[in-house]
């Protein structure tokens, strides 16, 4: 039975094949041809008699799994020479014709695929070389867009003007880093399902003491990049996990949530305290009218006479907030007028990061004498993995030592929660529905009872007046009885 071969004759590591042809005992013939391979395709280091030899293949013998595609093309090409060569062979063997090294020659040449000339051959490697080239590219390409890490670095691009997300975001990219690294291994948009949030969530609430509400914020942030991501690629080459948007989180976090509010008693001795430093006189004024309207700290700046407008002869301010765009209502009750004819407008040298605030604010506090002991979260430097890091610790603390510019707003809505609208608080706080707002506020505070019985008396102390008050009408008899 007729068999062709081809061989690597060169020593460099591209060259030119032969052909051999072998047919019973009378021919045997190999001869030159032009087509062109590569060295690496044809040799396998293997051992034979306890020494190590480079064993020359045969077409056969060439593995095309997970190979490239310039591989598989090149060896697709050699079976079709060679199919085309023997069935030449049989064709003019059958026929009689002599079966020559010239014939061989002559049949090889006519199936060759390569080019004659040696600038072409090297115009055709530089080819190869290139396509090689793009396609390792591609790989990379893929790859990098596939990465975790990338795509929670696209998100600075889209809060680049939003700079308290903007830090959310740098610092979820720095923790994920962190895991990375501790874990030994790198992840991508498709590793992120129930898997990666099980595990993560170990890491971050158990080793790194993380609170739940946090992780929570971090896989959140993880999620939303993923789907970023994937969403604006248009070259479909994003692959993502089919539990990406369903897998689960903490729950109940919110269920023990504490919630550290001024009640208008303690609102009362802060105004009531004189304050002589200029820097925390300024802090007392910030968190009075911050309590008072509910705003956050970066938006305090926006109450001025440029954004007031009036409806039926009420003052009201009305601008967009800074951190979420939204569109707010501050009405410029008695209350507010009081505030700012004896403090002035909230117009303050705080920088926005409320670092510096937060600190003074729990000085005036202190000086205040707000030190009821009560349960709260502060931050504390622990030990974890044998180095000090900051974390926030439950325990039970001074209530100045917990005040924060936050405070703000948990006191505007838990003071006012049930005494007015609740749709007016939302309309200030940005909450969409009731429920979140009562996860909000300090719902379990004692001063709700006794509003709670104050009302409900007064409920029906009314309305036992008006029955009281009801006038008998006396209907005459007639005269037919």
């Amino acid at each position: 039975m007729a068999k062709i071969n081809f061989i690597y004759r060169g020593t460099k590591d591209i060259g030119k094949l032969s052909v051999r042809l072998i047919h019973g005992k009378g021919i045997d013939y190999r001869v030159g041809t032009n087509m062109i391979s590569k060295k690496k395709y044809w040799f396998r280091r293997t051992t034979k008699n306890g020494k190590t030899v480079n064993k020359h293949l045969q077409l056969k013998e060439i593995s095309t799994i997970n190979a490239s595609q310039s591989l598989k093309n090149h060896k697709s090409n050699l079976i079709k020479a060679q199919e085309a060569i023997l069935e030449l062979f049989h064709q003019d063997f059958n026929n009689g014709m002599p079966i020559t090294k010239e014939w061989l020659k002559n049949a090889a040449d006519k199936f060759s695929r390569s080019l004659t000339t040696q600038d072409k051959i090297n115009t055709e490697t530089t080819k190869i070389k290139i396509k090689e080239t793009d396609y390792a590219k591609r790989i990379e390409k893929i790859r990098e867009a596939n990465l975790l890490s990338n795509a929670i670095s696209k998100m600075f691009v889209k809060y680049k003007t939003n700079p308290n997300e903007l830090k959310k975001y740098k610092v979820t990219h720095n923790l994920l880093s962190k895991y990375q690294t501790d874990l030994g291994r790198i992840y991508t948009i498709k590793d992120l399902n129930q898997d990666f949030a099980n595990n993560f969530m170990n890491w971050a609430h158990l080793d790194m003491k993380y609170s739940k509400s946090y992780t929570n914020a971090q896989l959140k942030r993880f999620r939303s990049s993923a789907v970023k991501a994937y969403e604006a690629d248009e070259d479909d080459i994003i692959q993502v996990s089919k539990t990406l948007r369903t897998f689960t989180m903490f729950d109940k976090i919110y269920k023990d949530k504490i919630v550290i509010f001024l009640n208008y008693e303690e609102l009362d001795k802060i105004d009531h305290k004189v304050i002589e430093k200029p820097n925390l006189a300024d802090a007392k004024k910030a968190l009075l009218i911050g309590c008072e309207t509910g705003l956050r700290y970066s938006d305090m700046n926006k109450l001025i006479d440029t954004n007031i407008k009036n409806v039926n002869g009420v003052n009201y301010w009305k601008f967009r907030t800074e951190k979420t765009d939204t569109l707010v209502q501050i009405t410029v009750s008695n209350r507010i007028l009081y505030l700012i004819e004896k403090y002035g407008l909230p117009q303050t040298n705080y920088p926005n990061n409320g670092v510096k605030l937060n600190e003074d604010i729990k000085k005036v506090c202190a000086i205040a004498e707000i030190n009821e002991i009560v349960k709260g979260k502060k931050s504390t430097i622990v030990s974890i993995n044998g180095k000090n890091e900051i974390r926030n610790i439950i325990d039970r603390y001074p209530k100045h030592d917990l005040i924060t510019s936050r405070t703000f707003r948990r006191s505007f809505a838990t003071n006012y929660y049930g005494k007015i609208d609740t749709a007016l608080i939302t309309s200030i706080t940005g909450h969409s529905t009731e429920q979140q707002l009562k996860s909000y506020i300090n719902l379990n505070d004692e001063s709700n009872i006794l509003r709670t019985k104050k009302q409900i008396d007064e409920f029906h102390q009314n309305r036992t007046k008006e029955k009281n008050n009801i006038k008998l009408t006396i209907i005459p008899k007639t005269g037919n009885q």
